[in-house]
């Protein structure tokens, strides 16, 4: 599920299951400096404990009890036989999600009283529903609509038993959180006091009880009546079929593009032929009060995309032509007669809600020459009451909302899994979304484009009509005010529970990612705008060689890539091949929310679904302070900052972040200042007498990698870097501020998917200043007697330390003289901090280098405090002329500066 940060262990005292496969520099160098040794691990909670807290998350509670029918019948019958709920009694708790408050529009007084007939009357016709005084329009519209979609076969399937009615005991199944759930139920039903009629659902056929008590038990996994009121008729429908749910707005530009292309009617055909269920809502504008609001409704019949300028005003009460707004209508077929004319059929559950606009029954369209041959056919639909045909155009232009719930026949191979982000493994989304200080940030951008079906849209579970994903805010537009702004890749997405997928033979693949229904959790609907956590997914085709867990999403690996989503369910659909393998990584909308998720997997040939092991991670904290803050790499005082010697035992591919904690928790976001900029350098270590140690300055050719060379932006709260590390190869891993001087705590995190070893070097302070031997300053030794011509540095230490002093010559072309060009230094005491030397300069020498025939020469001194110093270095020979750089390091706290 995730890591945590490791504890450091000292070389030599873990004994050989710590070292065993280290790189021996590296537990040398840790040795050396005494240093504890970090090493990754992936630490993760129990099993048995992350299984039950993902399962005590998806638990519905109040079918906690798991209590059967033929057990409610045996211990909770009374003196006539007939059995009451104790999970969902007959009283106020299982009305109001609190009993305290309830919703205004409750009614004054509600009796519970028994209720007779028959479970279900099979006419062979579309049923029809009475509402009652409840607002569940969206669960009673899924529900007429799939009792309306293959002569009521699939409301049955939501009967398990009714072999207990005589004790007024019921089972039925609702699809919840990935799985049927059997709900068991008495015959108890809310009415109106005084009044002979149920306060809720119920149908039009006298004495049939199906919707009534289908609406208790969805009431009861929902913890009340009043939790139905509002949602979402794509979710229902979910939860009555298992199949899986979009949504298409069809009053976007995208949607009006669609329409006029002819693209909704290929679509509509599609889906119906797959014997999906589509249900379809015409939303009206809201009140006058909403009309500035963001999230208010836009009007079904504005012209401002083309749309139903044609049709008829609409009364103050319903929609054009006897249509009713905000009221559920199932499409049941569509049919073209010829090249002009098409025709949707309808299905209207409602008491009020039939279309008399033209194509309704009786009107004249019907007589035009062009549909007799085909009259017969729509004759035989016209004996149906609630059902009637309309032009697709008026269908388009009204509805605007098109609820879209797929059904897979029996052949389909489905898996599912229930798993969660907890701890470390809530890595968030893979782009960052870039911070305006107007606006606080809300969540992440997608990561890649989406590849749309033309028989499911690939998106999230509201796509536009389209199917054609957002981009990340990139160099091209998005972000601040319209500014051009790079997106930021996350360190943690690399984290989130990863999931490789095979296939046996080339087939389409839907993935559906799901989350707790917060109306379970809440007792109450809960808009979407309003939900905390939104959720997103990935999936990438990678060789089919590749087992380990992606790190990062490379051009072209993305298949589809989903936005953020508050919706229960995204959706992707992809065409699979067997040649390779796909990854599936589902994220949450921020890096640490977590939560319990749902994976489906379906598809028309055998797959194989394995959750990738869990990243190692390791953690360290630290601090730029004093002389570590060294600043950039063009810095002369970049050798200060803090290091790290890093390695690993086999080739490994590392995610490295560096993030800047009191920025990244910081309650106000400052806009960012590219002159404090973070950086996280990957180089080759110095070779020294010792073995590998620090850098005091860093070569391009040095350089294995750096953040601020692989991110499209800098950032002053977090950079990250991806490298792959060579086995048994120490690195120097170095964390700096594009400015010295500032200070601010930090910390490294270092994620991978084999073990690495990390070994904090000791803090020094190193400064590399640049030189050049002229023809007025290549005095050469001291012997000669221009010597104190060459050039001079002053340095002075605030108390006594050790000095390690570094003179390297640039590489020149020109051949080299092997005495002449032989390097030196000598330290000369100064009596002040203009570096003067007065007297003869060879009786103020206080330490001397050895001349070596080498490109570079080191040497370390012991310097009192407080006092002034001068370093010259020199060629062995007078008139050698060439640049060179000095570098000095240091535990102890110095100044340093050319003369």
């Amino acid at each position: 599920m995730g890591s945590r940060e490791a504890s450091p262990s000292r070389p030599g005292t873990s004994g050989g299951k710590v070292l065993r496969g280290r790189s021996d520099a590296l537990v040398s160098v840790a040795n050396r400096l005494r240093s504890p040794m970090y090493v990754s691990d992936r630490a993760l909670p129990p099993e048995d404990v992350t299984v039950n807290t993902i399962e005590g998350l998806l638990r519905i509670p109040s079918l906690a009890s798991g209590r059967t029918e033929e057990q409610l019948v045996a211990s909770f019958c009374g003196e006539e036989g007939l059995a009451i709920d104790p999970d969902f009694p007959p009283g106020v708790s299982s009305l109001y999600p609190d009993v305290n408050q309830p919703p205004a529009s409750a009614p004054s007084n509600v009796t519970w009283r028994r209720v007779s007939g028959t479970l279900y009357f099979p006419t062979g016709k579309t049923p029809r529903l009475l509402q009652g005084i409840l607002d569940s329009g969206a669960f009673l519209g899924a529900l007429a609509a799939v009792a309306a979609s293959r002569s009521g076969e699939l409301l049955l399937d939501l009967i398990v038993s009714d072999d207990a009615s005589p004790h007024g005991a019921y089972t039925f199944q609702f699809f919840k959180h990935g799985c049927w759930q059997a709900v068991v139920v008495d015959n108890y039903l809310p009415c109106v006091s005084g009044e002979e009629r149920l306060a809720f659902a119920c149908s039009a056929v006298v004495g049939e009880l199906w919707p009534s008590l289908l609406e208790k038990a969805y009431a009861k996994v929902h913890g009340s009546y009043y939790a139905l009121s509002g949602g979402c008729v794509h979710e229902a429908l979910v939860d009555l079929t298992g199949g899986v749910g979009f949504k298409v707005k069809t009053d976007s530009l995208a949607g009006a593009a669609a329409i006029r292309e002819g693209s909704l009617w290929s679509d509509l055909q599609t889906w119906l032929s797959a014997k999906s269920i589509i249900a379809c809502v015409a939303r009206r504008r809201g009140p006058a009060r909403n009309r500035f609001r963001p999230d208010a409704p836009p009007s079904p019949t504005s012209d401002g995309d083309g749309n139903g300028a044609h049709l008829q005003a609409e009364d103050p009460e319903g929609g054009p032509y006897g249509l009713q707004y905000n009221q559920v209508y199932s499409v049941l077929e569509v049919r073209a007669v010829g090249d002009a004319i098409q025709l949707v059929r309808l299905h209207c559950p409602w008491p009020r809600g039939m279309w008399n606009g033209p194509w309704a029954l009786g009107s004249p369209q019907w007589d035009i020459p062009a549909v007799a041959p085909h009259l017969e056919y729509f004759r035989a639909t016209w004996d149906d009451e609630a059902t009637f045909w309309m032009p697709f155009a008026d269908f388009a232009a009204l509805f605007n909302r098109i609820h879209v719930c797929r059904m897979f026949p029996p052949t389909w191979h489905q898996l599912t899994l229930h798993c969660g982000w907890q701890g470390p493994s809530a890595g968030g989304p893979y782009y960052l979304q870039p911070h305006d200080p107007a606006f606080p940030a809300t969540g992440a951008a997608p990561a890649a484009d989406r590849s749309p079906s033309p028989s499911f849209p690939t998106g999230s579970a509201d796509v536009s009509i389209s199917g054609a994903g957002d981009r990340p805010p990139g160099p091209g537009g998005g972000g601040n005010g319209g500014a051009p702004v790079a997106p930021a890749v996350s360190s943690t997405w690399c984290c989130n529970p990863q999931f490789r997928m095979t296939v046996r033979k080339a087939c389409e693949v839907v993935v559906c990612l799901g989350q707790q229904d917060p109306t379970v959790s809440y007792r109450s609907h809960v808009p979407k705008r309003h939900r905390k956590r939104a959720i997103g997914l990935q999936v990438l085709r990678v060789p089919l060689e590749s087992l380990g867990r992606r790190w990062e999403i490379r051009s072209g690996e993305a298949v589809a890539s989903l936005p953020l989503s508050t919706g229960r369910e995204v959706v992707a659909s992809f065409k699979a091949s067997p040649d390779y393998a796909y990854v599936v990584v589902p994220h949450a909308g921020r890096a640490g929310e977590e939560g319990a998720f749902i994976l489906r997997t379906l598809s028309a040939s055998p797959l194989e679904v394995e959750q990738l092991p869990a990243p190692l991670c390791l953690v360290v904290g630290g601090q730029w302070t004093a002389f570590l803050t060294g600043g950039n790499r063009s810095c002369p005082s970049w050798g200060s900052n803090p290091q790290y010697m890093v390695s690993c035992s086999q080739r490994a591919q590392v995610v490295a972040s560096l993030t800047r904690l009191d920025l990244k928790y910081a309650l106000i976001k400052a806009p960012r200042d590219p002159a404090r900029d973070l950086d996280l350098v990957l180089a080759l270590p110095e070779q020294g007498p010792d073995g590998p140690g620090r850098r005091t300055a860093v070569r391009d050719a040095d350089v294995v990698a750096a953040a601020s060379q692989q991110q499209l932006a800098g950032s002053n709260e977090e950079v990250v870097m991806s490298v792959v590390l060579e086995p048994e190869t120490p690195y120097i891993l170095v964390p700096s501020i594009s400015t010295p001087g500032v200070e601010a705590p930090y910390e490294l995190r270092l994620m991978s998917g084999v073990p690495l070893e990390l070994v904090p070097l000791p803090e020094m302070q190193s400064v590399q200043l640049p030189g050049e031997w002229t023809a007025e300053t290549a005095g050469g030794c001291n012997v000669n007697p221009l010597w104190r011509r060459n050039p001079k540095y002053h340095i002075v230490l605030t108390s006594f330390g050790r000095v390690r002093i570094t003179l390297s010559r640039v590489p020149n072309r020109k051949p080299r003289h092997p005495v002449d060009d032989m390097l030196g230094l000598y330290i000369l005491r100064a009596g002040g901090p203009d570096g003067e030397v007065k007297g003869d300069p060879r009786r103020a020498v206080v330490a001397e280098s050895t001349f070596v025939p080498q490109p570079d020469t080191t040497a370390e001194y012991e310097l009192n405090g407080g006092c002034h110093y001068v370093i010259m270095p020199c060629t062995y020979g007078p008139g050698r002329l060439g640049r060179f750089t000095l570098s000095v390091s240091s535990a102890t706290s110095f100044q340093f500066k050319a003369l």
